[in-house]
């Protein structure tokens, strides 16, 4: 071991591998060579490798520290790594770590949100309980936890998460937009506006809470409120699909139809999940004269109706 340590300061890696190799093939768990060699290979981004070496550890040490943090680092590492090509290898990568460190509020946050992006909402709202029992109040599993809440409609419980977050950062703007958007989908429009509202004085370059406004005065039909709200969002984000619904519809009900079709047959693109889009546009072309084109747009937009309305955007999926 001293050996191979005097290695790992030379910088000689290849030389301190080997050495390492060969004291655990003498002594398959020992500590300190496997977590050597684990940080060795977690240096080397060989995050499988480092993970076998810091397990080695914990099977006979669950406390043991350095093999904690050694196994806690390359998991986030490789979960990050893959997440973009594959979600289900990050989400396995940190199930598997779990096991090995079932008490490490760290990783039971990372996993819940994982799981949230992956809509495995059950098993995000179980990591991040279990994140929470073992540190109170840790602010990224309280938020994290708020959003899974609100995915599964469970709209007390995310109301009271979001409001204990804010009261330990009140100035997060992307929080106040999200017990916003949880207030209006219970149709607390008053309450929701001025959370939204807030959002945008905070953070006056974002644009989901000039369209969330800009939505609650279209419902209300205040349209000429409505209208700079969406015409702000447009100019941070030219293809938002709900703003461009909500612009198609002003102008359809302005009886500006030229208009409204060039607004509907964007937002078709960037949001063509998005019922409201489907069914002004299929008006839209009925008015124009465009009968066949007006009765396909209903087709879908009657396939979509009962589907999650929110419209998601192609450049934001």
């Amino acid at each position: 071991m001293a050996q191979a340590l005097h290695s790992l300061q030379q910088g000689d890696q290849s030389t301190a591998q080997q050495l390492l190799l060969q004291a655990i093939a003498v002594s398959p768990t020992h500590p300190a060579a496997n977590n050597a060699l684990g940080k060795l290979y977690f240096e080397q981004h060989r995050y499988p490798e480092a993970m076998e070496r810091f397990e080695a550890v914990l099977s006979t040490n669950l406390r043991d520290s350095e093999a904690r943090h050694g196994e806690l680092s390359s998991a986030v590492a490789l979960a990050l790594q893959v997440r973009g090509e594959s979600p289900e290898a990050a989400l396995a990568c940190l199930q598997h770590a779990r096991e090995n460190l079932p008490d490490d509020p760290t990783l039971l946050t990372d996993l819940g949100i994982q799981a949230q992006a992956m809509d495995r909402l059950t098993l995000a709202n179980e990591s991040l309980n279990a994140a929470l029992k073992l540190k109170p109040n840790d602010l990224t599993a309280l938020y994290a936890l708020a959003r899974v809440e609100t995915d599964q409609m469970d709209s007390v419980a995310a109301e009271k998460h979001f409001r204990a977050y804010l009261a330990a950062r009140p100035d997060d703007a992307t929080a106040h937009y999200g017990l916003g958007h949880l207030l209006e989908m219970q149709l607390k429009t008053e309450e929701a506006t001025k959370e939204f509202r807030r959002s945008i004085e905070l953070q006056p370059v974002q644009t989901e809470s000039y369209y969330a406004l800009g939505q609650i005065a279209l419902d209300a039909q205040h349209d000429a409120e409505a209208e700079p709200l969406f015409r702000k969002t447009l100019a941070r984000d030219p293809n938002h699909g709900g703003a461009l619904t909500g612009m198609g519809i002003l102008c359809f009900r302005a009886k500006n139809y030229t208009e409204a079709e060039e607004y509907l047959a964007k937002a078709i693109v960037s949001a063509p999940k998005y019922q409201p889009a489907h069914y002004y546009y299929s008006l839209v072309l009925a008015h124009v004269g465009k009968k066949a084109e007006a009765e396909q747009e209903l087709k879908i937009a009657a396939s979509l109706q009962q589907k999650p309305a929110m419209p998601t955007t192609q450049s934001t999926q």
